[in-house]
């Protein structure tokens, strides 16, 4: 298949490597010049689409420009498969009516393995009570090769910050307990990095199916985490996503941490027009509501109804 990918920033390499070795091939849509990727290139979505006919797009181009973006492949009328990174957008925004045959958001983590499992072993925890998310990695390590300074992370204009960088947990909780009803927060720079984006924020929530839930994100962290607990009447359920390692009361079992696999499965879930995983653009955009919401509950200290 005949791919573009827009954007040649940290994760459109990413797509472009893990595509390339799915023998797919990939073209490379930016302005910017990545010498590490062996791919034919355009400086704009009109030149390729000009040229070439691709078959599935992948928009991973900075937050802000997603809407532009998604405009222009709507204006050329290009009628394949698109997946958009995560989040959808900075802000809530109306997606234009399109010809695309199948769209989707980048949410990968739903593809994790142990995720898989713990949705398939919720049930045996009867009602739950309470649940815990909890990421942290240290943004100055983040990005090999790339100064923090000058990322997409650091800047608000180009749709960075925890809530945003690090909106998987925020899908996630809607994936396993459905919408929430009530939220609030606290947030922002706590720390001395040299960014104009929030690094810390703490969120509570509740929804019919949890009553109690937490998330805790940020960009602090030197002991890298990415961690959930899920509390019910019947029992606990604990999973590492970064060493694949899922605990239901007493059992323990591992499973495939590598999170180049998880993009594996959402890109295959991607062409084969596959919804059952996928998290769709309705779903993502209820995200960008909630990282609103929640940026609201934090500035006046107050919680949030939907």
């Amino acid at each position: 298949m005949k791919i573009a990918i827009i954007g040649a920033g940290s994760i459109g390499s990413r797509h472009a490597r893990i595509l390339q070795d799915l023998k797919h091939e990939v073209v490379i849509v930016s302005s910017h010049v990545n010498n590490q990727l062996n791919t034919v290139k355009y400086k704009s979505i009109s030149d390729a689409l000009k040229s070439e006919q691709f078959e599935y797009v992948v928009v991973a181009s900075k937050t802000s420009q997603h809407v532009n973006d998604l405009d222009e492949l709507r204006k050329a009328k290009f009628m394949g498969k698109v997946l958009i990174e995560k989040p959808l957008f900075a802000a809530t925004e109306k997606l234009a009516k399109n010809k695309f045959e199948f769209a989707g958001v980048g949410y990968n983590l739903r593809f994790h393995p142990a995720i898989s499992w713990l949705r398939e072993t919720m049930p045996q925890l009867g009602q739950i009570s309470s649940a815990n998310f909890y990421i942290g990695q240290y943004l100055p390590s983040w990005r090999k090769n790339n100064k923090y300074q000058n990322s997409s992370s650091a800047t608000i204009a180009s749709g960075g910050g925890v809530l945003r960088d690090l909106s998987h947990e925020l899908d996630l909780v809607q994936y396993f307990f459905g919408d929430w009803s009530h939220l609030t927060s606290t947030g922002g720079k706590f720390s001395n990095l040299e960014i104009e984006t929030d690094d810390t924020f703490s969120i509570l929530m509740q929804s019919k199916n949890c009553q109690a839930i937490s998330i805790q994100l940020n960009y602090l962290d030197r002991i890298k985490q990415r961690n959930i607990t899920i509390n019910g009447d019947k029992g606990t359920i604990r999973i590492d996503l970064l060493s694949g390692l899922a605990q239901f009361n007493d059992t323990t079992q591992v499973f495939n941490a590598d999170l180049d696999q998880t993009y594996v499965a959402e890109h295959r879930a991607m062409i084969a027009r596959d919804p059952k995983t996928i998290c769709s653009i309705a779903e993502a955009l209820t995200v960008v509501k909630t990282i609103e919401a929640i940026e609201i509950a934090a500035s006046k200290r107050r919680w949030i109804k939907r």
